[in-house]
């Protein structure tokens, strides 16, 4: 560790801060080792009284973020100015002033004007990361919910991932980590068998990487037919048990979601795509109940029946719900969706548990679908007059 003492003009405040054996230094130290130099760990003002201890803490706290900072920058992903803010906890003027940091200190990353973000190569590293037990078992604990879940699309190869990840760990943790793993259990979620869009989902990435176009036939359920497709990637998704594609699609002009399974051709095309600098899945999606963004936006109240109000209650469904109970158990469900089509079907999966108190168009829909049912089964109609025989 190298310090060294840096002068700061106080003018007139320092003989006062001389007569009661203050220097008006600030000292700096940087670690060499990292490139984190002459910024990371730095304190300025008093030595003594309440001030040193909070200065002492913030600079504390700046130290661990710069690192974390640096942590992310060489992860080998790229962030954009929102993402890095996310992560690292701070508005957008404390992270540039942070990456401006880590600029002067050494630490060299790269950012790409076409795209908006952020990358450092790992030409400088930090120590070896000490895991902390519950660290490494939160860890454990996702890759052992990843290969459970019939996400990864080479379970093989993520729990090899696992396996050498494990051999690196201290056997103290590894015997907590052990321990506890023993007695956690993941049932296996319903979902689609990802080994069939390994091939997709390589290529979609190698797009995106480039910043290249795609162009292949997608299988297109609303068309009802096949479909030649040139694509503008934007991002990879897995949701709702399986993985989807977000594009800007070429021909209609408009970012659509496909689901991979249903491409039967895809392939990287050599002409550059265009970058979306602005994209982001939140507002992308905006209040869709899930996937399916539609119009209007609408307020939606469910009453959910005593039999079931916990069970509803239990879960987060949608970023904007409000829940309460009333006198009689029954709970009261509020959300604020784009468009009802989705959350339609999941209110039927409740049966007569679940009343939609409004909007009234929510509600017609769920009679009209309800009536349709009940047809089908007291009438041997499918609900449109035809017959099921």
């Amino acid at each position: 560790m190298r310090c060294k003492r840096v002068g700061v003009p106080v003018g007139g405040r320092a003989k006062t801060r001389r007569a009661r054996g203050i220097s008006p230094t600030r000292l700096v130290c940087s670690r060499a080792a990292t490139g984190l130099a002459a910024c990371a760990l730095r304190w300025i003002g008093p030595t003594t009284g309440g001030r040193r201890r909070r200065v002492i803490g913030l600079q504390t706290n700046r130290v661990k973020r710069l690192l974390k900072l640096m942590q992310t920058l060489q992860s080998g992903r790229s962030y954009d100015a929102d993402e890095l803010s996310a992560i690292v906890g701070v508005a957008r003027r404390t992270l540039f002033r942070d990456l401006k940091l880590l600029k002067e200190s050494g630490v060299s990353y790269e950012f790409d004007r076409a795209s908006l973000r952020y990358k450092a190569e790992r030409t400088q590293s930090l120590p070896p990361v000490q895991l902390t037990h519950t660290e490494a078992f939160a860890l454990m604990l996702a890759i052992t919910s990843l290969v459970s879940r019939n996400i990864a699309p080479d379970n093989a190869a993520a729990t090899s991932a696992a396996l050498k990840i494990e051999s690196l760990l201290p056997q103290s943790v590894l015997d907590y980590c052990g321990h506890v793993l023993d007695n956690v259990a993941f049932k296996p979620s319903v979902a689609s068998d990802p080994r069939t869009v390994m091939g997709a989902i390589e290529t979609a990435q190698l797009a995106l990487r480039d910043a290249q176009q795609l162009k292949g036939k997608y299988d297109s359920y609303f068309d009802k037919e096949q479909v030649d497709v040139t694509l503008h990637p934007r991002r990879l998704l897995f949701c709702n048990r399986g993985w989807y594609l977000i594009a800007w699609w070429q021909e209609v002009g408009e970012t659509r979601t496909f689901k991979l399974e249903r491409f039967t051709e895809l392939a990287v095309h050599p002409e550059r795509a265009s970058v979306d600098r602005q994209f982001r899945l939140d507002s992308y999606f905006g209040n869709a109940w899930s996937m399916i963004r539609g119009t209007p936006r609408c307020h939606v109240k469910v009453r959910f029946l005593e039999r079931v109000a916990a069970n509803v209650d239990e879960v987060i469904w949608h970023k904007t719900q409000r829940t309460v109970f009333d006198t009689e158990g029954n709970l009261v469900f509020e959300v604020d969706v784009d468009g009802i089509e989705e959350i339609s079907w999941w209110i039927l999966g409740y049966g007569d548990q679940a009343q939609v108190i409004e909007p009234e168009a929510l509600r017609s829909l769920v009679a009209q679908r309800a009536r349709r049912m009940l047809a089908y089964y007291e009438g041997g109609s499918d609900g449109n007059g035809q017959s099921t025989d």
